[in-house]
């Protein structure tokens, strides 16, 4: 006969696995990979669709990305615009943010960046980002507004 309670191991192993998530809705981790600092975006030789280049968006190539890190959350920024997301023990983050244009036709961007964080293998090594990039622009026109969309896998090296 059972009484509907947990065992003292089964509430510890249970209690460790709640305390050791990470970017999932836990509380803080203190195991966090050192994801901060600053990387150069790289994408492979495709371009934007046309309707991008008629708003004059492109890849951010060569452009760096800011993160900082406190636990799991993140904040950062990318050509302008304030990210915030948060990173796993295992290293897979994920960062978003928007900037509003102005009414007479400034460029509107929500930007997200989901990937995965790799360390540095040795000492002296370079740390590493991999994922996919995605952006929405929008500009409002006197004819009704512009769109485009961008999805695009990139890497980074941290600088």
């Amino acid at each position: 006969m059972t009484s509907g309670r947990f065992t003292p191991a089964v509430l510890t192993a249970l209690l460790s696995l709640a305390a050791s998530a990470c970017g999932e809705g836990a509380s803080p981790c203190t195991d966090c990979p050192a994801i901060e600092g600053r990387y150069r975006m790289n994408f492979g030789d495709g371009g934007v669709p046309a309707e991008c280049s008629a708003l004059a968006v492109d890849l951010p190539r060569g452009r760096p990305l800011d993160i900082a890190r406190t636990g799991d959350a993140l904040t950062g920024s990318l050509e302008g615009v304030s990210l915030r997301g948060t990173v796993s023990s295992q290293g897979t983050f994920n960062l978003s943010g928007n900037a509003s244009g102005t009414p007479d036709g400034g460029l509107t961007q929500n930007l997200s960046l989901a990937g995965s964080f790799t360390p540095p293998v040795t000492d002296g090594g370079t740390a590493r980002l991999a994922g996919t990039y995605t952006g929405t622009f929008t500009r409002a026109g006197p004819n009704g507004s512009q769109r485009c969309n961008v999805i695009s896998p990139f890497s980074a090296t941290r600088e």
